[in-house]
């Protein structure tokens, strides 16, 4: 029980370096699949030959990063 006590304030963790890490987290969980769908949508739009105008791809992705944002901060927070 001794050998607990003395290691408990190492258990702590600082909740500014959790915030910072679970912003970067949710960066990469919104960005990157929005970034991924962006692309898959601009090139399945040349290869019908209809290219879509960017912003219509700047909105599709904004679209694709918010729900993948929302989705993460839900999943974070449920723990």
């Amino acid at each position: 029980m001794q050998i607990a006590a003395k290691h408990a304030p190492a258990l702590v963790q600082d909740e500014s370096h959790d915030a910072t890490y679970r912003f970067a987290g949710l960066l990469i969980v919104a960005l990157f699949p929005a970034l991924f769908w962006t692309a898959v949508a601009a090139s399945i739009g040349a290869a019908v030959g209809y290219m879509p105008t960017p912003a219509a791809l700047m909105t599709f992705g904004a679209a694709v990063a918010t729900f993948c944002a929302a989705v993460g901060q839900a999943l974070f927070f449920r723990n």
